[in-house]
């Protein structure tokens, strides 16, 4: 069988299209997300400054850690099966209603001592409330980004994302013209998510199912058993990315959240194109593995190669052109985050990979091995943070993630083959030095470029590394044939 070929049993038929149409949509919305979203930040840090940007983002980071209380894995086992049935949508939403609005007034309970047993400062304690605001609304929103992934409607996900990004900027850019206050800024994100929650609401009850609370506790017990392990994932995973500015907060101070968070907040804008793909593919990869198993690993093969090609660039581009971007991006206050930056960028390349083969986990029935992963990238992560940041204040936080991150690339690599059958590691390794090959002209022709300006720096990377992939044959005919389908 040619290569071609397996590509063509790999993803075929109305499976290209509809992963084809629902990538498009989450690609386009989340490039205008990610714009819209880290121009908010920018805004923001801009007018702020780093110490009241930090306040911001430390009050941001501590209450999204604990509103993760409010989904414990609920959202995900609807998408789940809510693809492989839509009978079943109207059951798991009314009761994720009734589990989510209990949740989340235990929840904002829990941030209200918490913030004021760690004794913080009145400021920042005030800011925090506000945000905690927001823990009510992320909740529903959420979940119906998960419900739009099961029905594989996901235009309604980067809808809601584009509404809610679009009042965060049209506000901060009208908040930018008054004085410095982080509290306005705290007020704007809780508007925005009550927006986007009243639109999830009226698209799932016009579109889909009717919406409804029910108190049945033993279908929510279901749910919640069905969900644990998922749940308990998704605990870990909040808390591996946000404990590092908690704890800047107290052993650094908000000058080294800023710091942190500026470029923390980048590099997570630029993980879009793999988890919009990701996210596609995952209702996909759950009926493979339900009807068609043969299947399920080719496809996996060709997505971790269409990775593979899209990070690696942002990698060694983001490194080599980190200064330039952080001053032209936050201006000369913020070029303290630039060696951060430069050590994140890597946690992108890491963090793409693992959506996809988290995914996989979760659509194959393992989401155990989620777990496992979660818990051990959260425990490598808190013990170097623990370490690194009191001696290297955002700098360790930023090689604590990254370490983390790079641990659980490692472990998912190793239990591929049990999760979806036999994938060709020969292949991949070839892949993975044709792209090398590839990228060391793109970066020179980066640095030269980047004399004239850093966005045409970035383009000619880009463009020299596209014409190198070409010639060495890094992408075949396989991945074009998926690729095309995705683009």
């Amino acid at each position: 069988m040619t290569e071609a070929a397996g590509a063509g049993q790999g993803i075929t038929g109305r499976a290209v299209r509809r992963v084809a149409a629902n990538t498009l949509s989450l690609a386009i919305a989340d490039i205008a997300n990610k714009l819209l979203m880290f121009l908010f930040y920018m805004v923001a840090a801009r007018h702020l400054g780093v110490e009241k940007f930090g306040v911001l983002s430390f009050a941001l980071a501590f209450v999204t850690m604990l509103a993760i209380f409010t989904d414990l894995g609920l959202g995900a086992v609807a998408a789940r099966e809510i693809a492989r049935d839509p009978g079943v949508a109207r059951q798991y939403v009314t009761n994720a209603v009734g589990i989510k609005l209990v949740a989340a007034l235990i929840v904002i309970g829990m941030i209200v001592f918490l913030v004021n047993v760690l004794r913080y400062p009145a400021a920042t304690i005030r800011v925090v409330y506000i945000c905690s605001l927001f823990v009510f609304e992320s909740a529903f929103v959420a979940y119906g980004g998960y419900v739009f992934q099961g029905f594989q409607r996901m235009e309604f996900t980067a809808l809601t994302r584009l509404l809610q990004t679009g009042v965060l900027v049209g506000g901060a850019l009208l908040l930018a013209r008054g004085a410095a206050m982080a509290e306005r800024y705290a007020w704007l994100y809780a508007g925005a998510g009550l927006l986007a929650a009243l639109f999830v609401a009226l698209v799932i009850a016009t579109k889909f199912v009717r919406l409804g609370v029910s108190f049945d506790l033993s279908q929510w017990k279901g749910q919640l058993r069905a969900a644990l392990s998922i749940g308990i994932a998704n605990v870990f995973v909040v808390f591996y990315y946000w404990n590092g500015t908690a704890l800047l907060s107290k052993l650094a101070g908000e000058r080294a959240v800023g710091e942190f968070n500026a470029a923390f907040r980048l590099a997570m804008g630029l993980t879009f194109a793999a988890i919009a793909f990701s996210g596609a593919l995952y209702p996909v990869m759950s009926k493979l593995f339900i009807e068609e198993k043969e299947r399920l690993s080719q496809t996996v093969e060709q997505a971790i190669k269409l990775i593979m090609v899209i990070l690696l660039p942002i990698g060694v581009l983001g490194t080599t052109l980190a200064d330039p971007i952080m001053r032209l991006l936050y201006g000369t206050e913020f070029v303290s985050s630039t060696p951060v930056f430069r050590i994140l960028v890597w946690w992108t390349f890491c963090a793409g990979f693992n959506s996809l083969l988290s995914n996989l986990s979760m659509a194959v029935n393992r989401s155990r091995n989620m777990t496992i992963q979660t818990a051990l990238a959260l425990a490598i992560n808190l013990v170097l943070n623990g370490l690194l940041i009191s001696k290297l204040g955002a700098l360790g936080a930023a090689i604590s993630i990254v370490a983390a991150e790079g641990v659980s690339v490692i472990f998912y690599l190793t239990l591929l083959r049990r999760v979806a059958g036999p994938v060709h590691f020969g292949r991949l390794a070839g892949l993975v030095g044709r792209a090398v090959i590839a990228v060391t002209p793109a970066a020179v022709c980066a640095l030269l470029a980047v004399r004239i300006h850093v966005v045409v720096g970035i383009t000619a990377g880009f463009v020299a590394y596209a014409l190198a992939l070409v010639a060495t044959g890094a992408v075949g005919q396989s991945e074009l044939m998926t690729l095309k389908a995705v683009l």
